[in-house]
């Protein structure tokens, strides 16, 4: 806030920014993945044996 960043620092941050995000996704699939299937109660989600178009 306030302070002008070079272009390497914002390369870093940004590269920093994304792989936390990637992070979270794939610890909250494996936290999907080990729920038993009946936990996964919304129609949207299929289990990990499902294919994704039919």
């Amino acid at each position: 806030h306030g302070e002008l960043k070079l272009p390497g620092m914002a390369s870093d941050f940004y590269r920093t920014q994304v792989n936390r995000h990637l992070q979270i996704g794939l610890r909250a699939m494996e936290i999907l993945r080990d729920q038993p299937a009946e936990r996964l109660h919304s129609r949207k989600l299929r289990s990990f044996a499902e294919t994704a178009f039919q």
